[in-house]
């Protein structure tokens, strides 16, 4: 039954790979595919995020994007699309690896066998980890690495009651805790913010676990390895030695950079958790965690995840995303409040009609969400640039009203575009020089869009079946991105 469950996430999760084009945020871009693109010579130093010249971004991903790049291209110019989406099936992969390994250790702790499937089905197909997990992002990277360093380290003991978690059996092999802290580390260099989790965890070896020396020696030489790598990586990106976790804190907290991007209260989490997590599930996700950090208060998840949770609440600059390192773990936490309610109340509770209905809707709400960001791009403007990447081999010149397909808060988006193929006016229509390539575009993302006269479109973003909706007036509120060519008329024509 296992490997059908897995079979089903695996197409799942292959066909979200394909659909979800672009990046949940601009970092997962900017600060790793366009890196990875100046170390391939695609792109020139000058278009990079303000953080490269800072030297404060871990070289980590942007040397795994680098290396696959130079692997599948063999020398040669390789389709951004495809090594895109391959990476994204990587994560894929990765998001199952370390949702069996969840399985496998936490499937003990359940007696029923019903409430060991639900758990596997939970892991598998709850709707948030599913949208992280096909990303090759920092959050998304870095948590799975840290959950299979914390499974993989043999706990010392076990706290009682108050510890969820199953102990492993005693291991006497040194290598085990020295390839821990080698993954600690490893997680630390997709980013920095884990070290919060990797601290928590060795406050809970040393007040709890009570570890032993020599096993804490081993863990602490594994990470300092991982470190001195990361060090060598930063070397490769930057071209000289720096200390990017140091730049990093030292631009965002010491200097108040962070701050600059938006500042917010520390019960912010809160009601953006319940708004963004969905209701009914997001009760569960705010509700479940709660639950768990006080009922198993000495479970070395609970260490890992409150000082976490503490420093991100104290930050000014919030984002629901920085929490997604807790994803792996948030499977564990419900379904430990359900056994919880199972051993209390007995199986007639879940067969109340009320609860019954309520499971159901969620169960509903949850294959909604599924099946929603299976299908739909996390960039719209990402399918524009991939039309005119595989359309327009020659140079092409694309005018647009300010804002444009390429265009992502005042980046370029230079990684998916043919080296020298684009020339962007991006300029007032009064302005705008005559165009000097043979094929002349025009892009807009608009509700309603006044292409210069002549002008034919050629790509749009908004489904034909919409149709009836739009000449019914239903989605006057909504952008869509359109592409027209401009033919051979002048584009001062307007």
């Amino acid at each position: 039954m296992e490997r059908k469950y897995f079979l089903i996430a695996a197409i799942l999760l292959v066909f979200a790979s394909w659909n979800s084009v672009g990046f949940h945020q601009g970092d997962e871009h900017f600060q790793i595919w366009e890196f990875a693109g100046y170390k391939l010579g695609l792109i020139p130093q000058e278009d990079l995020a303000w953080e490269f010249g800072e030297r404060m971004r871990p070289a980590a991903q942007p040397a795994l994007a680098y290396a696959g790049y130079r692997v599948l291209s063999l020398g040669k110019t390789i389709d951004p699309f495809l090594i895109t989406f391959l990476f994204r099936v990587l994560s894929s992969a990765f998001f199952l690896v370390v949702a069996w390994l969840l399985w496998q250790r936490f499937a003990p702790a359940f007696s029923a066998q019903k409430l060991k499937t639900w758990l596997l089905l939970i892991l598998l197909f709850h709707w948030c980890a599913l949208y992280s997990g096909v990303r090759f992002s920092s959050e998304n990277w870095s948590g799975l690495v840290l959950a299979v360093a914390f499974l993989w380290y043999p706990l010392p003991r076990d706290s009682g009651p108050q510890q969820f978690t199953p102990r492993q059996p005693p291991s006497g092999s040194w290598h085990r805790y020295l390839l821990a802290g080698f993954l600690f580390g490893l997680s630390f260099l997709f980013r920095y913010q884990v070290a919060l989790l990797v601290v928590g965890f060795g406050a809970w070896l040393l007040f709890i676990g009570r570890e032993k020396f020599l096993h804490l020696l081993l863990l602490i030489l594994g990470g300092c390895t991982a470190l001195g790598l990361g060090t060598v990586l930063d070397y490769w990106l930057y071209g000289e030695w720096v200390i990017a976790p140091w730049n990093y804190l030292a631009v965002n907290l010491l200097e108040g950079k962070a701050a600059t991007f938006g500042s917010e209260p520390w019960w912010y989490y809160f009601p953006a958790l319940l708004e963004k997590g969905v209701p009914p599930l997001s009760l569960l996700y705010v509700g479940a965690p709660l639950w768990f950090f006080y009922r198993y208060r000495k479970d070395p998840i609970t260490w890992m995840a409150i000082p976490f949770l503490l420093v991100h609440f104290y930050l000014s600059r919030k984002d629901v995303r920085f929490l997604y390192p807790l994803l792996p773990y948030l499977g564990i936490m419900i379904m430990a409040a359900a056994r919880a309610i199972y051993r209390a109340r007995g199986v007639a509770w879940f067969e109340q009609g009320w609860v019954r209905n309520g499971l159901k809707l969620m169960v509903v709400v949850n294959l909604g969400l599924v099946l929603f960001n299976a299908i739909r791009p996390n960039r719209s403007q990402v399918d524009v640039a991939s039309f005119v990447y595989h359309e327009f081999h020659q140079p092409v010149t694309l005018y647009a009203d300010g804002h444009h397909p390429f265009d992502y808060g005042g980046l370029n988006l230079g990684f998916y575009q043919r080296p020298g193929n684009i020339i962007v006016e991006g300029k007032d229509r009064s302005d705008w020089p005559e165009c000097q390539t043979s094929t002349c575009l025009y892009g807009i993302r608009s509700r309603a869009p006044q292409p210069p006269p002549g002008a034919e479109l050629i790509y749009t973003n908004r489904p034909a079946w919409l149709g009836f909706a739009v000449d019914r007036g239903w989605l006057d509120k909504v952008n869509f991105w359109y592409l027209y060519d401009l033919k051979e008329s002048s584009a001062r024509d307007n």
